[in-house]
Parts: C-alpha cells; structure tokens; sequence
C-alpha cells in the first residue's frame, strides 16, 4: 500500500507458501478438528462438506456449498425437532418440598389474585437450537401475554424455565436464551426468572449459560444460594433444610437444580412481597445451643400448628402436646431400623435426622426441626418404612409413645384427630409434589 507491489519481487516464495500452508492447518483444525464431538453429526457433516468442496473445486464453490448445507441442516431441524415448549402451567396445583409454612403464608400462597397464580412454569424439551429459538421467543411472549388465555388471564409475576428435559443448546440458542430473559424482565414485567438445569453439571452446553444469566440478577443476593447450584439448595434433599431468606428484593434471575428449589424461591418471593416478617418467622426457632422445657415446649406446639391443614382448637393442640415426652440424640444414635414396629412418632425440635431406605441405591431424605416422624406407622400401625438416624452433632425430639396415643384416642378424640389431620396433610403434600406432577400431565392432584 505504501510502496507498491515490486516489493513483493523480493520476498521469497518459500515465506508465502510457508503463510498459507500454516493458515490453512490452522483454519482445518479449528473448523474440523477443534468441532469434533461439540455439534450435531448433520452440522458437523456440513463442515466436511464444505472442506471437501473447497479442497477440489475452489472458495467459491465452497461458499454455494455452504450455503446449502446451513438451508438443508435448518430445514431438516425444524423438521425433525419437537416444539421446543412440552407444556407451561401456573403452579397453583404445585406443592414444594416446604410443607412446614405457618398458616399466614399459606393463605398468602392460595390467594388468586398474589399467591401461586402468579408463578409461571414453563417446561422445555429437546434440542435448543438457533432454528427453533424464533418460535420459542414467539411462543413465550403469546403466553406472557395472554394470547393462548382466555380473558381470565393473570400476568405472573415469576417464570420458571425447566430445561431439565433439553438435551443439548448450542451457542447461538444459550445467547437468545440471556436475550430472552431479558426481554421477559422489561417488556412484561416478570420480576424474577428462575433456570431450572435439571443437573449438577449444569446446562447441556459448552457455553457459560448460567454464569451468564446470573450476571443479570438484579437485586437478589447470589451468595444465599450459591452460584448456579443454589448451595444451600443443592438438591431436592437439602431443599428440605431451607431455612434463610434472601436478604433483599426477589427481582432479577437465578439458576438452580431442582424444580423443587425453584419452586421454595418463587413461594418465598410471594410471601416476601406481601408480607417479609412472615419468613423471619419461618427460620429456625431453635438454635444450636441449650433451651429450657418451655421452649421446647412452646416449639412443639408451633410446629404442630403449622402441620395441620385446617384449624384444630388450640386446647386439642395443648392435650396432643402435652402427650410428648423429650428425647436427646447424638450423632450417630439409630432411632429405629426399617420394618421394626411403629410404637411412636418423633416431633424434630433442634437438629436433623437422615431416614434412609435398606436395600435401595443411596436413597435418603434428611428430616430437619419442625417436621415429624413416624406418624404414619402410630395411626396406621404399619411396619417402619425407613431406617432413621441423628446426623447432627445432637439432636432434641418430642416423643410420643403408642401407648400413650391409644389412650388419647380413648379420652380425648378430638385432640387424637389431630394426628390424623397431620397424616392427611403430609400424604397430600406428597402426592401433590412437583417431582411427581410436572413430567405426568395425567397425574392429577388430589
């Protein structure tokens, strides 16, 4: 450019050959080698296509090729490829691993105008490509914004994106993905969007989708939950032991394992939006440390209270707890091993228990204070149906004996009823739990 082409005259052609013989190993290796195993065998068969082509016939015969491998490998996508969307819901008939909340909250989550009605989910499936991300757009903005409703349509507050069904998302998708979450935060006001990987190792793509979507989070403080694992919701196991609330707004996005976890964020959002105060009193009332009886007492009590589904008399509480005995467990201490006789039921008062099922792969749940144990056996008299031990360095639990329930029943049925009424309510949770309704559309809520 500044001194014209007769320099070229003087450089020899061993360099230019040496220049285009390195460019050309290294343009082969990033697109053929480097590719291998990251895309799709259509798409990376398009890449060869291409390298053949160029290789016998020229530049610009590999650009035609090129072109009509891309129209060919959209068209066969679009083809060949589900609706990206199974199916979305709102989650008034979804219950999460959070059974335990005190009364107040639960009518806060009923209500139709602010409670679960205004949590969105939205289940994904299949390949997330760049062919299938215009109609998921279009898809999701029909659904915000009423289209595919009937007039009755309420705006929801949170969306839940479940890709614990999607395969794999490759670039261009996990980009319209970020793009997308935006676009649902400023155009119909969701204040908070939650991911759902479906696993540990994240979403099914080699591009940093969660820490892209963290980085949007708004007003949320990440550390509460920890990255893109939700720490202290690691799974649906520890999801039992959430005790802390996010100090500060729910806006923004976040990204979790379970569906489980995504749902105990959403119900917290909507009780901390009408009423804060009522998640301080859902942390734990008992810590680590030494209480007098009637703490312990009064502890027993309020747990009961929030496990019953309906209003019992407040006296049919005090002669059901009166019944209890207190129990202290180290760590390690076995309560009761699986198929042994159900002669009493154990009300967590501090610390945390591990029911674990013999002769099955690792299969656990961790019990944690303000949950019972063991009250399906005291009613029904059914063998245990799990192995039960204290896995906290102690452990502080309400007894009561069967002995003591039979005479209960004997002198005081109602107050015996409301153990009943804790059996109902904790078979219904159960059955109506996320995990067991959002993949089976046909399992219908009791």
């Amino acid at each position: 450019f500044i001194v014209g082409p007769t320099i070229a005259s003087y450089i020899p052609r061993c360099m230019a050959g040496t220049l285009l013989l390195h460019v050309g190993i290294d343009l082969f290796l990033e697109g053929v080698y480097d590719t291998y195993g990251k895309f799709e065998r259509l798409e990376y068969a398009g890449t060869w296509l291409i390298t053949i082509v160029m290789t016998l016939y020229g530049m610009n015969a590999a650009m035609i090729a090129g072109g009509i491998s891309a129209v060919s490998t959209y068209a066969v996508q679009t083809i060949a490829y589900l609706h990206p969307i199974r199916g979305q819901m709102t989650a008034v008939t979804l219950r999460s691993s959070r059974r335990d909340r005190n009364r107040l909250a639960n009518v806060i989550l009923d209500d139709p105008d602010i409670g679960r009605t205004r949590i969105l989910v939205i289940q994904l499936q299949g390949h997330m490509f760049f062919g299938n991300m215009a109609q998921l757009n279009e898809s999701i903005s029909n659904i915000l914004d009423g289209k595919d409703k009937d007039k009755g349509h309420i705006q929801p507050w949170i969306v839940i994106m479940d890709f614990s069904l999607v395969l794999g998302i490759d670039s261009s998708a996990a980009q319209a993905i970020i793009k997308l979450n935006k676009m649902m935060r400023k155009k119909f006001d969701v204040q908070l969007c939650i991911f759902v990987t479906g696993s540990s190792d994240g979403f099914p793509c080699d591009y940093s989708l969660s820490e892209e979507l963290i980085n949007v989070m708004g007003d949320v403080e990440l550390s509460k939950h920890g990255g893109n694992a939700a720490g202290d919701f690691a799974n649906e196991e520890t999801a039992l032991l959430a005790r802390k609330i996010i100090d500060g707004a729910y806006t923004g996005s976040q990204v979790c394992q379970t569906l489980d976890l995504a749902l105990v964020i959403s119900e917290d959002a909507l009780i901390s939006k009408k009423n804060p105060s009522l998640l301080e009193d859902e942390l734990d009332i008992i810590q680590e440390e030494a209480l007098p009886e009637n703490m312990e007492q009064f502890a027993g009590m309020r747990y009961l209270r929030n496990m019953c589904p309906q209003e019992v008399k407040e006296s049919d509480l005090e002669a059901l707890c009166s019944r209890f005995q207190k129990q202290v467990y180290q760590k390690g201490d076995i309560l009761w091993m699986q198929a042994s006789d159900s002669d009493c039921a154990k009300l967590v008062i501090m610390g945390t228990l591990l029911a674990t099922l013999d002769n099955e792969a690792g299969t656990s749940e961790t019990v944690p204070a303000g949950r019972m144990v063991g009250e399906l056996g005291l009613v029904s008299g059914t063998p245990r149906m799990s192995s039960l031990k204290c896995i906290s360095n102690e452990a502080i639990v309400l007894h009561l004996r069967k002995e003591d329930f039979d005479e209960l029943v004997l002198s005081n049925p109602s107050a015996a009823r409301v153990m009943d009424l804790i059996c109902i309510n904790y078979l219904a949770s159960r059955v109506q739990h996320v995990s067991n309704r959002i993949f089976e559309t046909r399992c219908l809520p009791i």
